[in-house]
């Protein structure tokens, strides 16, 4: 395990729950953010505000994971979106400073399903078409060509982990939270899968375990890697619904939707298989989750 890991954009959902996870190693774990307080082992830095980087001098870090994203939506895609040159250009630059001041010999950029097309053969493997649909899946992939120019022109080496969607933890909304917290309190739900381009999701807790496991046991290549990180099977949006209804109070919810609109999308993670050991439960882990929400 890496002696001293920093985790960029670790205030964020999944770093907060990565640190939480990777603390319990032997590895000293630092965050970066975007606000201004005083937290040990914490910097300030953005991607808008290249002068932020120098306070990393003087630090050396044997692992450096990349989990910021300024741009959420996937619904958008604009071109113009201000965040997108955030999450592009900005990670440029901070890894041209990586570079200039040699401040690491190994990077994990976290990307995403998204940078797949929809139309791939299912499961998605890491040799999927890359046919980005959306402005955060457009960023993704460019942040991936980054990264690979980066350790291309570099001795750092690298690997880049595409996420499924991910809910639990303290995360507060998304379909699943809304869902759940809608039908305990007896409200009717109207679901709607018609702007729905992909559909596969994974425990935050599950997903934490999976990269630290990988963090441990990956061989580190010349080259760099790509893997899916998700449980390797379908996790149906209308399923999904169903199990949420059946293990809730609310029995008698409504659906209004009477057709999916969305098409059927998962990845492989037979890649993953290779280096870490799996255990896939969704619906058990689902229905802890359940269980949490008041």
């Amino acid at each position: 395990m890496p002696k001293k890991i920093l985790l960029v954009g670790g205030t964020g959902y999944l770093g907060r729950h990565l640190n939480s996870h990777l603390i319990e190693e032997e590895s000293e774990v630092f965050l970066t953010g975007t606000s201004n307080f005083r937290q040990e082992n914490y910097f300030q830095i953005n991607f808008e505000d290249p002068l932020s980087y120098s306070t990393l001098i003087g630090h050396y870090f044997d692992l450096v994971m990349v989990l910021a994203a300024k741009l959420n939506s996937l619904s958008t895609c604009d071109l113009n979106h201000p965040d997108l040159s955030v999450n592009t250009l900005g990670y440029a630059s901070f890894l041209q400073y990586l570079k200039d001041h040699q401040l690491t010999a190994k990077i994990i950029y976290i990307s995403s399903m998204t940078v797949y097309s929809p139309k791939n053969q299912l499961p998605v493997s890491e040799n999927g078409a890359i046919a980005p649909v959306n402005t955060y899946g457009l960023s993704k992939y460019i942040g991936e060509c980054v990264t690979s120019f980066f350790c291309n022109s570099t001795h750092v080496r690298g690997v880049i982990l595409r996420l499924p969607g991910v809910y639990g933890g303290d995360k507060r909304g998304g379909f699943i939270y809304n869902t759940i917290d809608n039908l305990k309190n007896g409200n009717p739900v109207q679901i709607s899968s018609q702007n729905l381009i992909f559909w596969e999701t994974i425990h935050v807790d599950d997903l934490c375990l999976m990269i630290k496991n990988f963090i441990r046991q990956y061989e580190w290549k010349q080259t760099l890697d790509v893997y899916n990180v998700c449980y390797g099977r379908e996790t149906d949006f209308y399923d999904t619904f169903e199990f949420i209804k059946t293990n809730t109070a609310n029995r008698e919810a409504i659906i209004s939707e009477t057709e999916k609109g969305y098409i059927p999308f998962f990845l492989s993670n037979e890649k993953l298989k290779n280096i870490i050991p799996m255990r896939e439960d969704y619906f058990g882990k689902l229905k802890e989750y359940i269980s949490e929400i008041e």
